[in-house]
């Protein structure tokens, strides 16, 4: 038949699978694999469309379908073929029984299953168990879910029977010896092909299927049986299954798992002297307190099993679910495992009382074995250990805790441990480090004469190298387990070297390591150590340390308040400086640790005092210029790629040193120019894109270099010349990668911007011309306005940078993209229109193109608008730039920029930046006379008048505030006289017209923030009456319009208005108290915002007056209270916070309203952005608040609290445990329901809903800003009690769960099971009689609980959960979810 027909002829398929020559079977075979791939596909179509149309059906009758007669010859056909005689037959054979399990009925994938099975337990099979074990597997793997349980049943006790049966434990002769005939030979074979298919089975469908649910026990015995086989394979496999199986076994089959291996494993008497020591102390201790669990291992005979097997076991199954171990079997784990690794028994050869014995161990150890064998044997228990020790770091780190510090200081025992070779004497510190540098030098000096073939020694054998590797990762997972807090590691000390009492900590014994002789080793220290640092920086960016800084001062008393400081400049980083040269002048491979060393060097940049002084930055330097220097030609020509890419990283660290400000800027300069400046240059002509784009990004820092560093002009003309002929050829080039053009853009507005005054005419003017050419290309134009920007920036400053000859040109280019669609490009043109135009100087400084102005300014006018509030912004500003730099373009402004600065006045959504440019145009206009100021008031006034009573609060404070801010640069005598005609204004107007007495009270205010009223006679005694008067206006608006009045004025003439709002507010009460506290807010919040005000005159008569009211009944008093006492601590520290402390602790009949305004206070300071100094030592007097019986003190303490995590969280982080932690777990599960009795039925009210709500709210700020502080292993029963909250807390909780799936999964697994019930419950909500936003409503509900189902489902190991695993699998085969779960979907 053809090979592309659409109708198989199954019968002459089946007949060719049986003929003779095997090219007839391969082509058969092959046909049938594509006919049923065609059969299954047009299945699944006829299945997706449902109830097929005539037409379909036609198309249906067309494909013949596969009768069940028909599939079973199929069947027969491709499991005999699974033994033909040809392997190409076989392997098509095998890849058609995956399509063929996916189209035949459940009856034949369960006889292909059993047919398979018995096949690859046939002893007379051997020689194509292989074939059937692929086939077996294949079908595990593709059957389809829903016969995962019946194919599971009729698999699992014959696998499990065959395992037992071919056991070798159990086929041992009179002697106890094993033989190794053919027999065992085939029965090792069943017994790794069984354990093979049962690792996949358990991997499947091991959390879902019951039939493995019942066989847990049995299964559980025969793989630990395997434990104790003979033959390392057979142990290694078992290993590997009980992983799996840990996974989906119950907790108490886990616990007797985890007791059963341990028991057999303490048996061993350890490795090395003080290891065995260790166990033989133990088992005096333990003696007779332990047993044996006979009821669920009996079949386990694990006597002679091998103690590397047990421990790799051990070590895979905390790998796989150490979050199900308890504290109890950590504690036991470890101090066995340190017993094969004792770090007494961790040697080097710069030992002088090493002891062969130490290493080899005892003859006991090795009786029966080689010397070879013995020490390998000896390798891989250490390293297995150590695997275990990195999978509880890494998975358990609250369990391991108390552990930690024997696990660090084995590590770097071991980290060290080379019992064969001799480094020197590790304490003589520097001289040792010189002579090992020279020692090297002359060694790779002589090394270079032989080849590699020749290099051969004695040392390639020694596997000692693997220890130390796995000691280093297990020190690497420390680091990342303590990431956010690493203090520790610089400061804790161990003993790292037998029989010294020298102690290094964990950081000087890495940078000690660096002069490992094995690169896979000496690697990953170089990266365990920089990961280490980096993690440092960023704990010291976020305040949880300190890195010592030039101020030594500042460092002591940092020290003395209990804050960490860690020291880098005293010898660490020379240290590491020096260790890293050490790497790079290598001559002999050595790329992976040189580019480990650069990465190290790079992220020391970012550490204060960087890599060090001018020596260290000229051998730096130096180093680099050799790795710049390799030639691609030489006959090292298989290195070009390693060699391409290490020149990229030397590059990027050469850039971090330039720009990272933490270097001296003169020796950076005096040792770039004469070194390696001309090895950059040369750079941007090499071929590879990356290094020609990291080598202008260098060339970029260059030119600020030189300013920074004082170059002469002579220096400056050289490198100017340099970087000209460099950057000039990149820029002209038009086929270039676009990254290389950016940069070349970048590079060339540096070069001018910094280094004009060093470059010819002709040379400028070529790079204008050449940016001209860029910015009129669509690729390049955003990248060429960007550099025009920076280019105009210097120019403002710089008057003899002259852009003259480009002004003209740019402007209308920048014009014409003022057209385009393009959100980002209008934003990026109206920023270098901005910038440019100032360039312009006074009239006829630059001759202008006529009517260039009038078109640019049409442009502008026309996209100010409020529907894009940052465009508008930037328009409002180059519109006044243009004003500015040309005043004859005044009227031009006037027509076609004032009608959309007035509309925009009058918009609701005028706000922040928008604003404010609109407000500098309005004075420039009356500054510059484009118009009067008469006109612009009375033209702002009318934007109100047409609105008529629609005008908002908004609307009307942004119009006080423009006709304030023009009233402000008027004449003194148009002042005196505003002000008259509004007082009088105020007065006529009254209640009648409200907005207008709102308007003119507020342009008041305003003005008399910016203008002192009591200097114009009469005026500020008037204005006082007025608002006097209006606080007893019968308009709420014009009361609240008054009191902020009031408070503004109060700015620019304290003497006249603040001592009347103080005598008011002790004889006020009610409103008018409310307003006259409102009008004290205004006026310490406006003076906060003045620059270098001191009021410090005015809090002790402030004082005494918020201290009065901080005990009022009214909530808003107290409010206002609170906000002014947060401000004056902001400004006032000193003086306020002692008043705070007191109050919050001081015992009056009325405490409860008084510490509620107390951790409000605080809560607003800190919002403030009060100096975290001086508020640190009464932190812990103000989160006593949070022990407070009364709600609405705790929930204001919570809000306290999440305000310092969210905005300074080293206020907390030493806190949490003690005084945050314990409450914050009892406030978000407190439940205080109440029903109230409303007549015909009764409402239930939570009042401890608002706590629960700030206590999940400050967890998830702690998640974002000091994880470190938290427990999160603690807080997951808390995580699932929100979870079946009301809905409110439900999302709360919702959100934090997904945010955690990336931060914290391990924890989230443990806990996925707890999860199910609450979850099930949400996804399950009924819609009821619900409609519109409502539904709405409880569609959004579920989706966020479904969303949190995939987000966990995605972790690995979270599918292991059983109870988990169903309720995935339930919802996945749910009809109704079906829609909710494509809409989550289609989100993403």
């Amino acid at each position: 038949m053809s090979r592309g027909g659409s109708n198989p002829n199954y019968n002459d398929l089946l007949k060719k699978t049986e003929h003779y020559d095997k090219d007839e079977r391969y082509m058969a075979i092959s046909d049938l694999c594509e006919a049923l791939k065609r059969n299954a596909a047009h299945a699944n179509s006829a299945e997706v469309v449902g109830s097929p149309s005539a037409g379909n059906a036609a198309s249906s009758s067309s494909y013949p379908q596969i009768d069940s007669q028909t599939e079973r010859r199929i069947c027969s056909a491709v499991l005999s073929l699974l033994d033909d005689s040809s392997n190409d037959v076989q392997t098509v054979a095998v890849k058609t029984l995956s399509v063929l399990l996916s189209t035949v009925q459940e009856e034949q994938v369960v006889e292909i299953a059993e047919r398979l099975c018995t096949l690859v337990l046939d002893q007379s099979k051997s020689d194509l168990r292989d074939v059937y074990a692929i086939g077996l597997k294949t079908l595990v793997e593709t059957v389809p879910a829903s016969m995962g349980n019946i194919v599971s049943q009729r698999l699992i006790g014959r696998l499990v029977d065959g395992i037992h049966t071919n056991s070798t434990t159990q086929k041992k002769t009179a002697s106890g010896t094993v033989s190794s005939s053919a027999e065992d030979k085939n029965s090792e074979e069943i017994v790794l092909a069984c354990l093979n298919v049962l690792t996949d089975l358990l991997t499947r469908f091991g959390s879902t299927a019951n039939s493995i649910t019942l066989q847990h026990e049995p299964l559980l015995n025969v793989t630990l049986s395997q434990l104790a086989s003979p033959r390392p394979v057979v142990r290694k496999r078992a290993g590997t299954t009980i992983g799996v199986l840990a996974t989906v076994i119950s907790d108490t089959l886990l616990h007797r798992l985890v007791e059963r291996v341990l028991d057999q494993i303490d048996q061993s008497e350890g490795l090395g002297k003080s290891g065995k020591k260790r166990a033989r102390k133990a088992h005096k201790g333990d003696s007779g307190k332990r047993t044996t669990d006979k009821r669920t291992l009996s079949s386990s005979d694990l006597r002679s099993a091998d103690t590397r097997s047990l421990i790799r076991t051990m070590c895979t199954v905390s790998g796989t679910v150490g979050h199900r171990l308890n504290q109890g079997h950590v504690d036991r784990i470890v101090p066995i495992f340190l017993r094969f690794c004792d770090p007494d028994d961790a040697v080097t050869g710069d030992d002088e009382d090493y002891d062969s014995d130490e290493v080899m161990g005892d003859a006991d150890d090795t009786a029966g074995m080689s010397e070879e064998a013995a020490a390998a044997m000896q390798i891989e228990l250490r390293e297995s250990c150590f695997a275990g020790f990195e999978s509880f770091v890494l998975r358990c780190p609250a369990l391991i805790r108390p552990h930690l510090d024997q696990i660090i200081h084995s590590s770097l025992a071991y980290m060290r441990f080379d019992p064969n070779y001799s480094y020197g004497d590790e304490d003589d510190g520097d001289e040792a480090i010189e002579e090992e540098e020279e020692d090297a030098e002359e060694f790779s000096e002589e090394e270079d004469e032989y080849s590699d073939d020749d290099d051969m020694s004695d040392e390639e054998d020694d596997e000692n190298w693997k220890v130390r590797r796995s000691a280093i990762r297990t020190l690497t997972s420390v680091v990342e387990a303590t990431k956010h807090d690493p203090s520790k590691l610089w400061i804790a000390e161990y003993a790292w070297r037998k029989n010294s009492e020298k102690k290094t900590t964990v950081a000087g014994a890495l940078v000690n390591r660096f002069k490992e002789r094995e690169e896979n080793c000496r690697v990953d220290i170089i990266e365990c150590f920089t990961r280490l640092l980096s993690y440092t920086v960023s704990a010291a960016s976020s305040g949880v340390l300190v890195l010592a800084s030039c101020s030594s001062m500042d460092d002591d008393a940092l020290s003395a308040s209990g804050t960490v400081v860690v020291d880098l400049r005293s010898n660490v980083s020379s240290a590491i400086v020096k260790a890293s040269e050490k790497q790079l002048s290598a001559k002999k491979g050595g790329e992976r640790s040189k580019s480990s060393a650069i990465a190290l060097l790079s992220t020391l940049c970012l550490a204060p005092g960087g890599i060090g002084g001018s020596v260290q930055i000229t051998s730096v330097f130096t180093h680099v210029k050799s790795i710049l220097n390799v030639n691609d030609d030489s006959k090292m020509r298989r290195h070009v790629i390693n060699s391409k890419s290490l020149k990229l990283e030397a590059l990027c660290l050469v850039r971090i040193m330039l720009s990272c400000n933490k270097h001296d800027s003169t020796h950076i300069k005096n040792a770039l120019l004469p070194i390696l400046l001309p090895e950059i240059c040369q750079c941007v002509k090499e071929d590879w894109y990356k290094v020609i784009a990291e080598a202008l990004r260098v060339l970029v820092e260059v030119p600020n270099l030189m300013i920074l560093g004082s170059a002469s002009k002579s220096e400056m003309d050289e490198v100017a010349k340099s970087l000209y002929v460099a950057i000039e050829p990149r820029l002209a080039e038009h086929d270039l990668d676009q990254e290389i053009k950016e940069c070349a853009l970048s590079a060339s507005s540096s070069l001018l911007s910094l280094l004009h005054a060093s470059l010819s005419t002709e040379q400028k003017n070529r790079i204008f011309e050449l940016l001209l050419e860029r910015l009129k290309n669509e690729t390049t134009r955003i990248a060429a306005i960007k550099t025009l920007s920076k280019i105009g920036d210097a120019a403002q400053s710089n008057e003899d940078l002259d852009l003259s000859s480009i002004m003209n040109e740019t402007l209308g280019q920048l014009a014409l993209l003022l057209r385009q669609q393009s959100r980002g490009l209008k934003q990026t043109s109206l920023v270098c229109l901005d910038t440019m135009v100032l360039c312009l100087g006074s009239d006829g400084d630059v001759d202008m193109d006529d009517g260039l102005f009038d078109s640019v300014l049409k442009d502008l006018g026309d996209i100010i608008s409020d529907t894009d509030l940052n465009i508008c912004h930037l328009s409002l500003s180059a519109s006044n730039s243009i004003l500015k730099a040309r005043p004859s373009t005044g009227p031009l402004v006037k027509s076609h920029i004032l009608p959309a600065a007035l509309t925009l006045s009058k918009s609701p959504l005028l706000q922040d930046p928008a604003l404010s440019s609109l407000l500098v145009l309005l004075e420039e206009l009356i500054t510059s006379k484009a118009i009067t100021f008469d006109k612009l008031r009375d033209m702002l006034v009318e934007q109100m008048e047409t609105n008529g009573s629609k005008s908002s609060k908004q609307v009307i404070s942004n119009l006080a505030e423009c006709i304030a801010t023009i009233a402000a640069v008027a004449t003194p005598a148009k002042q005196k006289t505003f002000i008259k005609s509004t007082i009088s204004a105020i007065k006529n107007s009254g209640d009648g017209n409200a907005q207008t007495t709102q308007l003119n009270l507020l342009v008041s205010g305003d003005l008399g923030r910016k203008v002192d009223l009591s200097s114009m006679p009469g005026v500020a005694d008037s204005i006082q009456q007025i608002y006097d008067q209006s606080f007893d206006s019968s308009n709420e608006d014009i009361k609240h319009a008054a009191a902020l009045a009031l408070g503004r004025a109060s700015v620019g003439a304290i003497d006249a208005f603040l001592p009347g709002i103080l005598t008011a507010l002790e004889k006020s009460s009610g409103k008018k108290q409310y307003l006259l506290l409102s009008s004290l807010r205004e006026f310490i919040h406006c003076y906060r915002e003045m620059e270098g005000g001191n009021l410090s005159s005015s809090v002790p008569l402030i004082l005494p007056h918020l201290e009065k009211n901080c005990e009022s009944d009214e909530e808003g008093v107290r409010s206002m209270v609170a906000e002014c006492l947060g401000s004056l601590a902001c400004l006032e520290p000193k003086m306020i916070l002692p008043v705070l402390e007191k109050l919050a602790t001081k015992e009056t009949p009325k405490k409860v309203v008084v510490r509620w305004t107390v951790g409000s206070a605080v809560k607003f300071a800190i919002g403030g952005h009060i100096s975290p100094t001086e508020l640190a030592p009464f932190m812990p007097t103000f989160l006593g608040l949070l022990q407070e019986d009364d709600l609405a003190v705790k929930n204001i303490a919570l809000l306290m609290v999440y305000s310092a995590v969210h905005h300074t969280p080293q206020l907390v982080v030493g806190l949490m445990n003690e005084q945050i932690l314990p409450q914050l777990y009892e406030l978000a599960q407190l439940n205080m329901e109440r029903k109230i009795d409303l007549g015909p039925f009764k409402h239930t009210v939570d009042d401890a809903l608002p706590l629960r709500k700030a206590a999940l709210s400050v967890f998830a700020t702690c998640l974002d800003k000091c994880p470190s502080s938290l427990d999160i292993p603690a807080f997951m029963p808390v995580v699932a009690k929100a979870l079946a909250d009301v809905e409110d807390v439900q999302l709360q909780t919702h959100s934090i769960v997904i945010s955690m799936c990336s931060r914290h999964p391990i924890p989230l697994v443990a806990a996925a099971d707890s999860f199910v019930a609450a979850l099930e419950k949400t996804v399950n909500k009924k819609k009821g009689q619900k409609t519109g936003t409502e539904l709405d409503r409880v569609y959004e509900w579920i989706k966020s609980g479904l969303r949190v189902m995939i987000a966990i489902s995605k972790l690995d190991g979270a599918m292991n959960q059983r109870k988990f695993a169903e309720f995935v699998d339930r919802i996945n085969n749910s009809s109704k979810h079906g829609p909710f779960l494509h809409a989550v979907e289609d989100e993403r």
